[in-house]
C-alpha cells in the first residue's frame, strides 16, 4: 500500500487556495534533508509568490521498536551561497504543563550552532519569540526547526516533524518565517 501523505497535503494546499503541483519522483529536490535511511514520499512544488518553493515529505517506516514518523521540509532556495561557517539552526521548544504528556503551555525558540551562525540564530530566535502568530504555529503544528543549507541546495529549510494539515493562516505564518530567514541573509 502506498503512503498517501503527500497526496493528502497536496489536496490540503489546493483547498486553502495555493497554486501548487505534484512533482515527478526522482528529482534532485527529493534529496533535500533526506538521509540514506529515510525515504522521500515526493515533492510538492509551490507556484505562488511565496518564498517557499517546494515541500519534501520524508518518512521513516515502522520498525520493530518504533512507529512510523514523517517530516515536512518547506524549502526556501536562495540565489546566493550560504557558507558552512554561517550554519544556522533555530528550533521551537514547546513547554508543557507536565513533561512529555502534558498540554503545551508556551513556546520558546532556541538557536543551535557555532560561530557566526549562532549569533544570527540567536537574533532570529528572538524575532520568532516576539511573534505571536509564529508561536501559535509551533503550538498547533508541533516541533519546528529552521536550518540553513549549503552545498547542492543553498537556502533554508523549515522542518515540521509530523504529518500535517494546515489552514491559510498557518501557511501565512510559514511564509512570514521564510521571509524573516531571507531577511537575515541580506
Amino acid at each position: 500500500m502506498r503512503d498517501k501523505t503527500r497526496d493528502n497535503l497536496y489536496k490540503n494546499f489546493l483547498e486553502i487556495g495555493l497554486d501548487c503541483e505534484l512533482a515527478e519522483r526522482g528529482i534532485p529536490e527529493d534529496k533535500l534533508n533526506n538521509p540514506w535511511y529515510l525515504r522521500s514520499l515526493g515533492v510538492i512544488k509551490i507556484n505562488s509568490d511565496s518564498p517557499i518553493k517546494y515541500v519534501n515529505i520524508i518518512k521513516r517506516d515502522r520498525s520493530k521498536d518504533s512507529p512510523p514518523k514523517w517530516w515536512n521540509h518547506f524549502a526556501i532556495p536562495l540565489d546566493q551561497i550560504i557558507s558552512e561557517n554561517h550554519y544556522l539552526e533555530v528550533k521551537s521548544i514547546r513547554k508543557k504543563t507536565f513533561p512529555v504528556f502534558g498540554k503545551v503551555k508556551s513556546v520558546i525558540w532556541k538557536s543551535v550552532g557555532n560561530g557566526n551562525g549562532l549569533l544570527e540564530g540567536n537574533k532570529l530566535a528572538a524575532q520568532f519569540t516576539e511573534e505571536d502568530e509564529i508561536n501559535m504555529l509551533a503550538f498547533n503544528l508541533g516541533n519546528i526547526k529552521i536550518k540553513s543549507l549549503h552545498g547542492s541546495f543553498s537556502g533554508f529549510s523549515i522542518e515540521v516533524d509530523r504529518k500535517i494539515s494546515i489552514n491559510l493562516e498557518q501557511w501565512n505564518s510559514l511564509t512570514k518565517m521564510a521571509r524573516m530567514c531571507i531577511a537575515k541573509k541580506k
